[in-house]
């Protein structure tokens, strides 16, 4: 009797397990869905509503189902190739034209396209030039620095003012002749029998708008404006004992309409000896 109870018993227990295994699946695995719907009700008052179920396949709604497998499945999401390199453009691709120039060749290059030096244009002859003197011979080509001025007043010129650019003062200007005269009556180089040939003493003078010599730093003429110096130290003296009394009275302003773009000028001033 004993046997048969603790029987009973385990039987009674094994079928409550197995019952609620049963609507444990039941409830994770509906068999069906319902939906509690609610709309309009039938009658004439206010606030009226019907409320009831209906089944989940009636609204158009489906149970989920796995779109992707793992391993090798015929499917087009799970077997897409994922790359981590930005792709290569290939040579038959479509690009945007550089912006840099393409340099050229050898053979597309013009003479207007090559670096030329600054240069003074000079006139030549094909064939040697004869004359009545000795020398039947001329020298061609071209020419570089300033020429001589074309006169001198007391032994001072001023250079024509072409390889100084647009602030140059060329000489036989109005402004030229002035700076001639003030420099050709302070010039004074002591007489000398040293001196076999013609010496020369180029100095370039920076004048402001008013005047004012700039060339002249603590009563001295700086060395770099010294462009020329004569073998004879006092003639080199002479001519710059002429530039500090031009500058001690200052030298007349620019007159109207000379350099009106320009805040100073440059003067290339040529001292000869003998005068």
């Amino acid at each position: 009797m004993k046997l048969d109870q603790r029987t009973g018993t385990i039987l009674s227990i094994v079928m409550h397990a197995v019952l609620l295994l049963v609507y444990v699946w039941l409830f994770r695995n509906p068999l069906t869905t319902t939906i509690v719907a609610a709309g309009e009700g039938q009658g004439s008052g206010e606030g009226v509503i019907e409320v009831g179920t209906i089944s989940a396949s009636q609204l158009g709604f489906t149970q989920p189902r796995s779109v992707s497998f793992l391993g090798e499945e015929k499917n087009t999401a799970n077997n897409e190739l994922v790359e981590t390199e930005a792709p290569k453009t290939t040579p038959e691709a479509e690009v945007l034209p550089s912006t840099k120039a393409t340099p050229k060749t050898k053979e597309e290059l013009k003479a207007t396209d090559r670096p030329t030096a600054n240069q003074t244009a000079q006139a030549y002859a094909k064939e040697p030039l004869r004359g009545s003197s000795t020398n039947t011979n001329v020298e061609v080509g071209r020419s570089f620095g300033s020429p001589a001025p074309a006169q001198y007043t007391s032994g001072v010129g001023v250079g024509s003012g072409a390889n100084l650019g647009a602030s140059g003062v060329p000489g036989g200007s109005e402004y030229g002749r002035r700076i001639q005269m003030i420099l050709s009556r302070n010039y004074n180089p002591p007489v000398t029998a040293d001196v076999t040939s013609p010496q020369y003493v180029i100095v370039q003078l920076r004048i402001a708008r008013d005047g004012r010599i700039l060339s002249v730093v603590n009563g001295r003429v700086a060395t770099n404006y010294f462009k020329r110096r004569s073998t004879n130290e006092l003639v080199n003296n002479a001519a710059e004992r002429a530039i500090l009394a031009a500058a001690a009275t200052g030298l007349p302003p620019f007159p109207n309409g000379f350099l009106l773009s320009a805040q100073e000028a440059v003067a290339e001033i040529w001292f000869r000896y003998p005068k």
